[in-house]
């Protein structure tokens, strides 16, 4: 399989690995639009949404992991997983220090949302929740990307053309604008903690999709147009 598609993405060029990396924005955005409805389809029951929305943050993990992987296997990707001479043991420290990072990001985004308002022991289930979520769309994953230096490189480039950028801000912004519902007195089901923040974070992500995989059409098609002519 992967003899498969290295020969593919060697064949067809730019736009093979267009279409390669289409293909994790896709599986994103289909998972975060799966979660949406789940939770509408739940009539945000508390309880079966808390348990949705750890699966799906555990998911984004895993789907990061998995994709970085085979990228790098087929060739497809040129991030710090791809670097065919490192020494094991390097590589070794460096996954060791994404995962202490990786704790170390749920915990502050814990203590900042906290620091918002979010209580400290009551509740905690909800918060820790809702940290998780946010640290694995918009920290985890882009350490998992990038490598241990990923905030470093993310805050030196801040570029619209990078997804994980684009990602990360995106999340960052819908869980902040999502704490606008909570205390309008709606009294709707979906306006209980850490609810509208978790479906901002996720309307963001689901964004972030969207805006990526339509720019890269867009530059699909202008490359098609300039070979045309």
């Amino acid at each position: 399989m992967f003899t498969f598609l290295r020969a593919m993405l060697s064949s067809g060029g730019d736009q093979s690995r267009s279409i390669f990396l289409s293909c994790r924005l896709v599986l994103n955005l289909l998972l975060g639009v799966l979660l949406l409805c789940y939770l509408a389809r739940s009539g945000y029951h508390h309880e079966e949404c808390l348990h949705a929305l750890k699966v799906y943050s555990v998911s984004v993990i895993a789907l990061e992991v998995v994709w970085r992987w085979v990228a790098a296997a087929v060739g497809g990707y040129s991030g710090w997983t791809a670097r065919g001479k490192t020494k094991r043991s390097s590589r070794i420290v460096d996954v060791f220090l994404i995962v202490i990072w990786s704790i170390c990001s749920v915990v502050i985004t814990h203590i900042v949302t906290v620091l918002y308002g979010a209580y400290l022991i009551e509740n905690f289930e909800e918060t820790f929740t809702f940290s998780v979520l946010v640290a694995s769309l918009a920290f985890i994953r882009p350490l998992i990307a990038l490598g241990p230096s990923a905030l470093i490189i993310i805050l030196e480039r801040l570029s619209w053309d990078e997804e994980v950028d684009v990602e990360s801000f995106a999340v960052l912004l819908g869980a902040w604008l999502g704490a606008i519902p909570i205390p309008l007195d709606w009294d709707t089901p979906w306006q209980v903690w850490p609810l509208t923040c978790s479906i901002g974070a996720v309307l963001g992500e689901v964004g972030a999709s969207v805006y990526i995989l339509a720019k890269q059409r867009k530059v699909g098609d202008l490359s098609r147009k300039n070979k045309a002519t």
